[in-house]
């Protein structure tokens, strides 16, 4: 690692009881794969989270999974979790839900049946219905900017039908999600305010990343980790602190904030 990384990892590590630690999971945590069923953290990832979890004021995985998703890949007890970009979390054994969208169960469910049939065409194409949003993903398909160009249109017209939120775009997928203004940026303020934290790292690797890394501003120590790979986003990059090259870059920088906050 560079020397500026190793100036803040020593300076975070310093204030560990005043600092949080925020990481995204596809692509950061995990290596993007063309099944996203099939993605997995790099092996140790769980067990590092929670010993930065017993060192740090908060540690939490925001994510555009569905919290069940993460769970069953991280098995964390201290690790908050959080799901949906903010829609879902979970702390210990406890699930909370933003209240707002339970009336959206219903149309979610709908969009993603309406999403497989008029897409069927489209060779590759996954439709994943993720219980509180639906992701179109692409990463499979031959054709992308053709099937870009087909399936756009028609995620738009159904999200706008069963009135749900506009769409999302991310690496290769588009997502709807019910009509709630939230995303990765107002759950990192919120962990900031609740545990008054001083100073933070946030990690990601697409553009749904990027509130995240200025809900940080301000604070007294912020720093902002964007994991690079071929489909990194310029304005991401451009923002960054530090770029690291991949999850298991990554997993060497939290580790050494494992170190850095030891006694």
């Amino acid at each position: 690692m560079a020397t500026s990384v190793d100036n803040d990892v020593r300076a975070l590590g310093a204030m560990a009881s005043r600092a949080g630690i925020f990481c995204d999971f596809d692509g950061s945590l995990a290596p993007i794969v063309p099944d996203p069923a099939k993605a997995r953290a790099v092996r140790g990832a769980g067990r590092v989270l929670e010993r930065l979890a017993r060192r740090y004021a908060a540690v939490a995985v925001v994510s555009g999974r569905p919290v069940s998703f993460l769970a069953k890949r991280l098995h964390p007890r201290k690790v908050r979790l959080v799901g949906l970009y903010g829609i879902e979390e979970r702390v210990g054994r406890s699930l909370r839900i933003l209240p707002e969208v339970s009336a959206a169960r219903v149309a979610i469910d709908r969009a993603a049946e309406r999403l497989r049939a008029e897409l069927a065409d489209v060779q590759g194409i996954f439709v994943e219905h993720k219980g509180l949003a639906v992701s179109v993903h692409f990463r499979r398909v031959r054709d992308r900017d053709a099937a870009l160009k087909r399936a756009i249109p028609v995620v738009e017209r159904i999200a706008r039908e069963e009135g749900l939120a506009s769409v999302t775009r991310g690496r290769l997928v588009l997502e709807i999600s019910p009509p709630v203004q939230v995303d990765k940026g107002d759950v990192v303020r919120r962990v900031i305010e609740e545990k008054k934290l001083a100073g933070a790292l946030v990690v990601g690797d697409d553009v749904g990343d990027l509130p995240t890394f200025r809900a940080v501003d301000g604070l007294e120590l912020a720093i902002r980790v964007a994991v690079a790979s071929d489909e990194s986003p310029p304005d991401l990059i451009a923002a960054a602190d530090h770029v690291v090259g991949g999850p298991i870059e990554l997993m060497d920088l939290l580790k050494s904030l494992v170190d850095a906050s030891r006694p």
